[in-house]
C-alpha cells in the first residue's frame, strides 16, 4: 500500500490515484483520518520548519496531543501526519506493514522532496511505536544530503540492540527516544517491529550494539534516550505507551529539545567518550537501569 500525507491545515488526504481507484473504502478511511487530525482548511502552509509524525501500529490519534503539544511550545511550522497504516488492525500493522520497504521508502522519498524544498529549514520526525520502524528505515534509505534536523521515537518498539548507525547518518543533531519499564505493551511484545526477539528499546533505551565496529560507536553520540521518572507524571506520561505522546509532556519536555538549535543542557547522550571501553557511559547507565525501572502507577496505553 502506498502511505499517504496529510497536511496539518488542510482536511484532505493525500492519497495516490491508484489506490483511490482500487479501494476507495480505504481512501475515505484516509480522507476521515485526516479531518480528525487537522484544524480547518486555509491552504497548505509553506513554512521552512516541518514536523512529520508516524502514529503507531492500528493507532489513529497520538499525532493530535503531539501537535497540541509543540504548538503550546510556541511551534508554528507544518505538522504533517503520515499514515502508514493497512487499516487491518495493529498486528498487521506491526508485523507487517512496519518492515515494509514501500512505506519505508515513501517516507524517504518525502524528506527528500521537503530537504530540497527547504535546504536551510528545520525538518523534524517523530514516532511512535511501529511508526518509529518505519521512521528508521526510511532514513537510513535516504541519499547523502538528504537528513533530517531532530527525531522523536515514542515508545519504540523496534529491538534495544538495532543498529542505528544508518539512520543516524541522517540526523543532523540528536536522535531522541523515550523509554519506561512500566509500558506493559512492550513488556508482553513477541516480536518487535523490526523482526527480532528481545527487549525493545521502549523499554530500556537503546543499546551500542556489541559488535558494532569500534569506528562507527560514534555516531552514538547523538542519541539520547529519554527514561520515564516519576515527576512526568504531572505532565500526563506515567510510564504507560500511548501515554508518552501526552500534550503536556511534548510541551514540557519533547519541544524545548527539538525547538533548541543547540545542545540541550539536561541531555545525556549515549557516547560522551572516544574510549569504547566507556562508550556505555554512566549517563547511559543512569538512564537506562535506573530511571527506566523506577515504580510508579502502569497503565497499558
Amino acid at each position: 500500500m502506498t502511505p499517504a500525507v496529510i497536511p496539518e491545515n488542510c482536511s484532505e488526504a493525500i492519497w495516490p490515484a491508484r489506490l483511490r481507484r482500487v479501494c476507495p473504502v480505504l481512501a475515505t478511511c484516509g480522507l476521515l483520518v485526516g479531518l480528525a487530525t487537522t484544524a480547518g482548511c486555509s491552504g497548505a502552509s509553506r513554512r521552512s520548519s516541518v514536523v512529520i509524525f508516524l502514529d503507531g501500529a492500528g493507532h489513529f490519534t497520538a499525532g493530535g496531543n503531539v501537535r497540541k503539544g509543540l504548538r503550546s511550545a510556541g511551534y508554528d511550522g507544518q505538522f504533517q501526519n503520515y499514515l502508514w497504516t493497512s487499516f487491518l488492525g495493529w498486528g498487521t500493522d506491526h508485523l507487517l506493514v512496519a518492515r515494509s520497504g514501500l512505506m519505508a521508502q515513501g517516507l524517504a522519498d518525502r524528506i527528500e522532496r521537503l530537504r530540497r524544498d527547504y535546504p536551510d529549514g528545520e525538518i523534524h520526525a517523530m514516532g511512535l511505536s511501529a511508526g518509529t520502524a518505519v521512521i528508521l528505515d526510511a532514513l537510513a534509505r535516504l541519499p547523502e544530503g538528504a537528513d533530517v534536523d531532530t527525531v522523536v521515537l515514542f515508545s519504540s518498539s523496534v529491538h534495544a540492540n538495532r543498529d542505528l548507525t544508518p539512520a543516524l547518518a541522517h540526523v543532523r543533531r540528536t536522535l531522541y527516544s523515550t523509554c519506561s519499564r512500566h509500558d506493559l505493551i512492550l513488556s508482553s511484545l513477541v516480536i518487535t517491529a523490526d523482526g527480532e526477539t528481545g527487549p525493545a528499546a521502549g523499554r530500556t533505551g537503546f543499546r551500542i550494539p556489541p559488535n558494532l565496529p569500534k569506528s562507527e560507536r560514534s555516531a552514538y553520540a547523538k542519541v539520547v534516550n529519554l527514561p520515564w521518572m516519576p515527576n512526568y507524571a504531572a505532565y500526563g506520561w506515567n510510564g504507560g505507551h500511548v501515554a508518552a505522546t501526552r500534550a503536556e509532556f511534548v510541551k514540557h519536555v519533547i519541544a524545548p529539545r527539538v525547538l533548541s538549535r543547540g545542545p540541550f543542557p539536561l541531555d545525556r547522550p549515549m557516547l560522551i567518550s572516544e574510549d569504547t571501553d566507556t562508550a556505555q557511559t554512566a549517563a547511559t547507565s543512569w538512564n537506562t537501569a535506573i530511571a527506566c525501572s523506577m515504580s510508579s502507577a502502569d497503565t497499558s496505553r
